[in-house]
């Protein structure tokens, strides 16, 4: 694309990037305080309702899959309407997700507010699960509508270098920490929250109106979207993308829950390991990649393979909070680069870095769907079949197998192979 910018055009344009890094920052501030819980409250307003943590773990799933659904049928659409301009994506994508908090914040004020820290133990009244549903469906709305426009997002990347993001990235891995403080010792925290991280993502949206709009094209109608995914010659990127999107959901639905467990339901420390986790990845991965430069491994198929799984498989044998930080810390410092990339500090993945490029970043979104829903329905068998710390480990170990397979996949579709 030539580049017409004159002198007089480049304050305007660093305007830009700094409106870009601002919201950026405020919505991902209120994703982290929301994501590092919501999943957790939606389990434990299960658990209220059928007393059988077996049933709340699938209830869980289900909603969980509800809103990978809704990511599916709505991404076509979110990308066609990115012909007319992709400001009103940032608009409405912020807006549904801080709509998807205040409706799980009111749906568990009648289970959650002022009761025990813990799995609830005080019966739900009125209709149930419908308000849980309401939430799914707009976090996976949310997920379709939300791109950033990729001309922006590859332009801040290149100006954007100095020390404030960083400073952004560590007061962001802080939010969990903050969050299970609040939980410990503020009445009504769930709430407070819920609806604090909604009103951080609504402020969010101050920045956005500064932004130049930029258009983004789309070929393809609805249905032959879905054509194409399933078409044989974008198997490899299928493949990739549903194996990515399983061990994405691993990530960040089973093994949160798998940990809220292992540390005695207690909210404190399990946002103090996740912000240790998140600060301990921010500070190591830097020296890991200077290390693969320099060893000539960063590159490598066999060696990212070797971390990834090693990292899942590591998982499993991990029984106490200074475990699962070493075992996340090595998993995040480890991982490779993929088009499926993963925002460990706000338990979000995104097709490549959430940035509209072309047609195919749809697809791969629709993949890592697919994918997250496979692993709701595999977990929920699982839990049906097998006690829960067997359906859990199942799941560890099928999430590396899961990311070789992404690897492997990803790598053939960069080479052409």
């Amino acid at each position: 694309m030539e580049d017409n910018r004159d002198a007089t055009d480049l304050p305007a344009t660093s305007a830009r990037f700094g409106f870009l890094h601002v919201h950026r920052f405020l919505f991902r501030v209120g994703l982290s305080i929301a994501n590092a819980f919501a999943w957790i409250f939606v389990l434990q307003y299960f658990a209220a309702i059928t007393n059988t943590l077996s049933d709340a773990l699938i209830a869980t799933l289900a909603m969980y899959g509800i809103g990978q659904a809704v990511t599916i049928l709505l991404t076509p659409i979110s990308a066609a309407h990115l012909r007319r301009g992709t400001k009103h994506s940032l608009v409405f994508g912020a807006l549904i997700a801080a709509a998807a908090y205040v409706t799980l914040g009111a749906t568990l004020s009648n289970t959650l507010g002022g009761g025990p820290i813990g799995l609830v133990s005080a019966p739900v009244d009125g209709p149930t699960g419908w308000g849980i549903a309401v939430f799914a469906i707009l976090l996976g709305a949310y997920r379709a509508l939300y791109w950033v426009p990729y001309e922006l997002r590859a332009s801040t990347e290149v100006h954007g270098r100095s020390r404030l993001p960083i400073v952004y990235e560590v007061l962001i891995a802080l939010m969990p920490a903050f969050a299970g403080i609040t939980m410990a010792v503020v009445p009504y925290a769930p709430l407070r929250l819920l609806f604090g991280s909604a009103v951080l993502i609504g402020v969010s949206l101050v920045p956005i109106m500064a932004l130049r709009d930029y258009f983004e094209k789309f070929s393809w109608h609805y249905m032959e979207t879905f054509r194409q995914l399933f078409r044989p010659g974008n198997r490899r990127i299928l493949s990739a993308s549903l194996s990515g999107g399983l061990q994405g959901a691993v990530l960040f639905l089973v093994w949160p829950i798998y940990v809220f467990f292992l540390v005695g339901s207690n909210y404190k420390m399990l946002g103090a390991i996740l912000s240790a986790t998140f600060l301990a990845v921010l500070l190591l991965r830097y020296a890991y990649r200077r290390l693969a430069r320099r060893m000539r491994f960063e590159r490598s198929t066999t060696v990212h393979i070797a971390f990834s799984m090693s990292g899942w498989l590591m998982r499993i044998f991990v029984g106490s909070p200074l475990g699962v930080i070493f075992a996340d810390s090595y998993s995040h410092v480890g991982a490779p680069r993929t088009s499926h990339s993963i925002d460990a500090l706000t338990s979000e993945q995104y097709a490549d870095n959430g940035s509209f490029i072309d047609e195919y970043t749809a697809l791969k979104e629709m993949g890592l769907a697919i994918g997250r829903i496979g692993a709701c329905v595999i977990a929920g068998f699982l839990f049906v079949w097998t006690t829960p710390p067997m359906a859990f480990v199942g799941m560890l170990v099928l999430a590396g197998i899961a990311s070789a397979v992404s690897i492997i996949m990803e790598r053939q579709v960069v080479s052409g192979v």
